[in-house]
C-alpha cells in the first residue's frame, strides 16, 4: 500500500507539472517590468517561449496578460512555430494562449515549410484548426514559381493544403492572368476549381499587340497538366469603346492541354458581330507557346480564266524537331490538280528548304523542282546551292505558282547556281558563283547562258598613314557562254587608291581617287567584245572638291554647295555605245559612272554641279534641289550614247524636292538637253495625305536616245473611319495604250478581324495568256485563320 500511495503522488505531480508546463511562458529579457500584482509582465527585446508548443516569439516590445492569457508584441515580430514549420513576420500581433490563435496587424509574412510565401494583413492563424484566414488582399507564391493572389477573404487548410477564396487570379509564366470566382486551390496538385473564369492573356500573347485575348467561361477545373473551362466564349478582339467584339467563340467546353500544349474546343460556334456563323463540333489549334505542330492548315480558294476556281488543302508536317514539310495540293473544279510540296531542314551549320509539284492538265504532265541549301563551313566561310527546273515554260505563270512558295521570285528566267564566299582576314574576301540561267521566253539552246565561273577577289592593302588615303587591290573576272556558240573569259585587275578628304582654311572639301585597270580577253563570236585575244591596261584620275555653305535664319537653314569633279584617262574607251545606262545626279560624279567593270571612261572632262537646300527649325528637310553637267575636251562615240557622255556636254540631270507640310510631298527626277529645249527624261513621284485621303502617282518617261517609255500609276486610299477603306491601284503604259494592272479593294480591318472585296485584272503582254480577272472575299479571324473564297468572272 505504501508503495501503490508513492506511486500515486509520484504521477500526479508528474501530471500537475505537465499541465503547468504546457501553459508556462517564458520571457527573457534584459528590460522587465511586473506590474497589477504580477498579473502584466511588459518588457523590452522580448524572447517568449511556450516550449510545450515549439512557440518561440520575438518583439522590441511586449505585453503579457497572465489572466487572459495573452501577449502582445510590437515592432519587428517574429513568431516561429518550429512544430509546424511555420514563420510569421509582422508589425504587431496578438498571440491568445487560451484560443491558440494569432492575430496579425498590419502587413504580414508567412513562410510554410520554405514550400509557401503568404503576404497579407491583418490575418489570423489557428493553431488548433490548423487555418490562415484573412478578410484582406493576399498574395501567395509556391516554389514552383506560381503566383496565387487572393482578392478577398481567404482560408488556408494546412493539413490539406487547400485555399478556399472568394476570388482569386493566378499569374502563370509567360503573366497571363487567370481570375477565378469562389474558388478552391490545392496547393499540392495545382488544381484550381472555380466559378466565372476569366483568363485575361498578355496583349501579345498570339503575337499581335493591340489584341486584347479574353477567354470566359462558367466553371472551371485547372492544374498542371490541363485547364478545362465550361461554358467559354473566348475572341481577341480589343473592345475598349466598342459594343461588341468584331468575332468571339463560344464553345461548351474548352480545354487546354498543358502537357501537349494544345487548346481544345468541343461543340463551338464562331459568331461574327454577335451572329452565329459557323458550328464545329470539334477543332483545335496549338497553344502560342507552340512553334511547328503538326495538322491541316488554313484552306484558300482562287479562280483563273485559264483554269477556272481551285481551292489549296495544305497539310503541315514536323518530321523532327529539325525538319518539316507542308503537303499543298491544288483541287481545280474540271477534276484537274496540283500536288505541290514543301519540305524544310536545318543541319548542323546549313539548312534545306525545297519546293516540289506535279500537274496533270488532261494532256500533258507538268512540274516544277525549286531547292536552296545554304551554310557555312566555318565562321568565315559560306555557300549556298540553288537549283530550279520546270517542264513547261508556261507552267509557272498560268498557276500563279510564285504566290504559294517562297522560292519561286521569277516566273520567266531559272536560275541554279553553286555560291561560296570566304572572309580569309579582315582585310581579305573571296566571292565565287557558278551559274546556269535559263530564259523560258527563248526557244532551243539559246535559252542557256552559262557562267562559269564568276569570281571576285578584293584586298585592303594596309599602308603609312602619311599616304592620307586607302588602297585596294581587287580582281574579278568570268566564263561565260550564251546564244549556244557565244563564249567569253574575263580577268580583270584593279588597284584603287582612295584619299581621305582635305579640308583647307577657305572651307573647301578635297579628295581623289587613282584607279590603274588591267583588262584580260578571250572571246569567240561574242558580241560585246573582240574576238580571240585582249589584253590592256588602262588609268584613270579623279578629283572632287566642294564648299558647303549654311546659311542661319529664324526660318530654319539654308545650305548650299557647290561641286567640282575633273576626270582624266589617257586610254581610249572601248565600244559601248549601245550599253543601256542612264546618267543622272546620283552617278555624275562617280568615279565608275558608266557602269562597267570592264573598261575606264576616256578623255578629260568636267563636271561642274550645285545642291541647295532649306530646312525648318525642326531640322525638316522642305525644299532641295541638286543640278549637274558634264563637259568633255572632245566627242567619244564609244560612250553610251544613252548618258550623252558621248557628246561635248552632257544632259544637264537633276533631282527635286518639296515637302511644304505633312499633307504633299513631291520628288522629281530629270534629265534636259544642255540647251534646255527637250527633257529626255522625267520621274515624278507625288503622294498627297489629307484627313481620310491618301494618293500616289507616279510618272516616267523616256524619249530620244534614253527610250521610248511613258508609264504612269497611282495608288490611292480612301479611309472612312479608323477601320474601313477603299483601295484603288493602277498602272497604264501611255505610248502602248496598255493597261497592265488594277485593282480595287474594299477593306475592312480591327486588330482581331479583316474583311475584304478584292477586285484584281492582271494583263500578259505574252499572247498565250489569257487576261486573268478575279473576285476575292476574304475573311481573316487575326491571329488565327483566313478565308480566301475566289468568285468566278466571265471575260
Amino acid at each position: 500500500m505504501k508503495i501503490k500511495f508513492i506511486l500515486i503522488l509520484f504521477f500526479q505531480f508528474i501530471f500537475f507539472n505537465s499541465i503547468l508546463y504546457s501553459d508556462e511562458v517564458e520571457i527573457i529579457s534584459d528590460h522587465i517590468k511586473i506590474l497589477n500584482n504580477g498579473k502584466i509582465i511588459e518588457s523590452i527585446q522580448t524572447n517568449a517561449i511556450i516550449k510545450r508548443k515549439g512557440l518561440y516569439i520575438e518583439g522590441d516590445y511586449s505585453v503579457y496578460n497572465k489572466e487572459t492569457k495573452i501577449i502582445k508584441f510590437e515592432k519587428n515580430v517574429l513568431f516561429n512555430d518550429r512544430t509546424k514549420n511555420i514563420k510569421v513576420e509582422t508589425e504587431k500581433a496578438e498571440y491568445n494562449q487560451k484560443l491558440d490563435i494569432l492575430e496579425t496587424i498590419g502587413v504580414t509574412n508567412i513562410k510554410i515549410e520554405n514550400k509557401y510565401e503568404i503576404i497579407s494583413s491583418y490575418m489570423f492563424y489557428n493553431r488548433g484548426s490548423q487555418q490562415i484566414y484573412s478578410n484582406r488582399e493576399t498574395t501567395i507564391k509556391d516554389i514552383n514559381g506560381n503566383i496565387y493572389n487572393l482578392e478577398n477573404s481567404f482560408k488556408l487548410d494546412l493539413n490539406n493544403e487547400i485555399i478556399t477564396t472568394g476570388k482569386t487570379n493566378v499569374i502563370d509564366t509567360n503573366n497571363n492572368i487567370y481570375i477565378f470566382e469562389n474558388a478552391k486551390i490545392n496547393l499540392v496538385t495545382k488544381e484550381i476549381l472555380g466559378k466565372e473564369l476569366k483568363i485575361d492573356f498578355v496583349d501579345n500573347y498570339f503575337g499581335i499587340p493591340n489584341n486584347d485575348p479574353i477567354l470566359k467561361g462558367r466553371s472551371a477545373v485547372s492544374n498542371d497538366k490541363q485547364t478545362k473551362i465550361y461554358k467559354t466564349v473566348f475572341s481577341t478582339c480589343n473592345t475598349t469603346n466598342k459594343n461588341c467584339p468584331g468575332w468571339e467563340i463560344e464553345t461548351e467546353e474548352f480545354t487546354h492541354d498543358k502537357v501537349n500544349k494544345v487548346f481544345n474546343y468541343k461543340n463551338s460556334w464562331l459568331k461574327l458581330f454577335d451572329q452565329e456563323i459557323f458550328y464545329f463540333p470539334y477543332f483545335s489549334h496549338p497553344d502560342p507557346s507552340v512553334k511547328r505542330k503538326s495538322g491541316f492548315l488554313v484552306p484558300y480558294y482562287g479562280s483563273s480564266n485559264n483554269f477556272g476556281s481551285w481551292v489549296n488543302i495544305p497539310y503541315f508536317k514536323t518530321l523532327g524537331k529539325d525538319k518539316d514539310m507542308t503537303f499543298n495540293p491544288r483541287i481545280y473544279a474540271d477534276d484537274k490538280f496540283i500536288m505541290q510540296l514543301e519540305y524544310r531542314q536545318s543541319l548542323e551549320k546549313s539548312k534545306l528548304i525545297s519546293d516540289f509539284s506535279y500537274n496533270n492538265d488532261g494532256k500533258n504532265s507538268n512540274s516544277h523542282l525549286f531547292a536552296i541549301l545554304d551554310g557555312e563551313i566555318d565562321t568565315s566561310s559560306k555557300y549556298e546551292i540553288n537549283y530550279q527546273s520546270v517542264t513547261n515554260d508556261n507552267y509557272l505563270k498560268i498557276h500563279n505558282l510564285s504566290k504559294s512558295s517562297p522560292l519561286i521570285t521569277n516566273e520567266s528566267v531559272l536560275t541554279s547556281k553553286i555560291n561560296f564566299s570566304k572572309n580569309i582576314d579582315e582585310n581579305t574576301k573571296i566571292n565565287t558563283d557558278f551559274i546556269a540561267y535559263e530564259d523560258l521566253s527563248k526557244r532551243n539552246n539559246d535559252r542557256f547562258q552559262y557562267i562559269l565561273p564568276n569570281f571576285t577577289y578584293s584586298k585592303n592593302l594596309e599602308l603609312d598613314e602619311n599616304y592620307n588615303g586607302s588602297f585596294q587591290f581587287i580582281s574579278s573576272g568570268f566564263q561565260k557562254n550564251y546564244d549556244t556558240n557565244k563564249y567569253e573569259s574575263l580577268l580583270i585587275n584593279d588597284f584603287l587608291f582612295n584619299s581621305n578628304d582635305y579640308v583647307n582654311n577657305k572651307g573647301f572639301i578635297t579628295n581623289y581617287d587613282f584607279l590603274i585597270k588591267n583588262f584580260n580577253s578571250y572571246t569567240e563570236n561574242s558580241t560585246s567584245y573582240k574576238n580571240k585575244e585582249d589584253y590592256e591596261i588602262f588609268g584613270t584620275f579623279l578629283i572632287k572638291t566642294s564648299i558647303p555653305l549654311k546659311r542661319v535664319d529664324d526660318n530654319g537653314d539654308k545650305y548650299l554647295k557647290p561641286i567640282a569633279s575633273f576626270r582624266y584617262s589617257p586610254n581610249n574607251t572601248k565600244n559601248i555605245s549601245d550599253k543601256d545606262l542612264r546618267l543622272s545626279y546620283d552617278n555624275i560624279f562617280a568615279l565608275n559612272r558608266i557602269g562597267t567593270n570592264e573598261i575606264v571612261e576616256g578623255g578629260k572632262s568636267l563636271s561642274l554641279g550645285i545642291e541647295y537646300e532649306n530646312r525648318n527649325k525642326n531640322n525638316e528637310k522642305l525644299l532641295s534641289l541638286s543640278l549637274a553637267n558634264s563637259i568633255s575636251d572632245r566627242k567619244n562615240n564609244n560612250l553610251p550614247s544613252k548618258t550623252k557622255l558621248n557628246e561635248e556636254r552632257t544632259d544637264i540631270v537633276g533631282k527635286f524636292s518639296f515637302s511644304p507640310n505633312k499633307v504633299l510631298n513631291f520628288d522629281y527626277s530629270f534629265s534636259y538637253d544642255n540647251n534646255l529645249k527637250n527633257s529626255n527624261y522625267d520621274s515624278v513621284s507625288t503622294s498627297i495625305k489629307y484627313g481620310f485621303l491618301y494618293t500616289s502617282f507616279n510618272f516616267l518617261s523616256s524619249g530620244n536616245v534614253i527610250g521610248n517609255d511613258e508609264i504612269i500609276s497611282n495608288s490611292s486610299t480612301i479611309e472612312f473611319d479608323e477601320e474601313k477603306s477603299f483601295k484603288f491601284n493602277i498602272a497604264k503604259d501611255l505610248n502602248k495604250d496598255f493597261t497592265e494592272y488594277y485593282d480595287l479593294i474594299y477593306e475592312y480591318e480591327t486588330d482581331c478581324l479583316k474583311a475584304s472585296i478584292e477586285y484584281n485584272k492582271k494583263f500578259y503582254s505574252d499572247g498565250n495568256l489569257q487576261p486573268e480577272k478575279s473576285l476575292f472575299f476574304t475573311l481573316k479571324f487575326i491571329p488565327f485563320a483566313e478565308f480566301r473564297q475566289a468568285a468566278d468572272i466571265n471575260q
